[in-house]
């Protein structure tokens, strides 16, 4: 009996092995990779996102972003006056009312002057970064 233990011991060693050597084939820039595509996913959880979040969960570049907050054409709200934030919700409200835009449309959006909460919102999302 100890022996047929002993062979099935040897067995599994050499199969831990095996996954070992598999786990070594795999290049750490990879697993870094989609560790960062994870992290940056992770707003997906969440229902009130910031600027960053919200451009990467439109798709969108943050100067589209400063656009449509100044012109007040996505909800957001700014709760001490300075850092914006969005909330999910309406976010796939907004996406869904505005569907029948195309892309190029949403990107030629009137140029306007910006006033005084858009160079707020220019400020705030430099200190956001920091």
């Amino acid at each position: 009996m100890a022996k047929k233990e002993i062979e099935l011991l040897e067995k599994r060693i050499e199969l831990l092995e095996m996954q070992l050597k598999e786990l070594k084939t795999i290049e750490p820039d990879i697993i870094n990779q989609r560790l960062k595509s994870i992290e940056e996913t992770l707003y997906s959880t969440k229902d009130i996102l910031n600027m960053r979040e919200v451009c990467q969960y439109l798709d969108i570049s943050q100067s589209l972003l400063y656009k449509l907050t100044c012109n007040g054409e996505i909800p957001h709200f700014k709760p001490r006056g300075k850092i914006i934030f969005f909330e999910k919700k309406e976010l796939i409200k907004w996406i869904k009312n505005n569907g029948n835009r195309g892309s190029d449309e949403i990107r030629e959006l009137p140029n306007q002057e910006p006033n005084d909460s858009c160079n707020n919102e220019k400020e705030n999302s430099k200190e956001e970064q920091h």
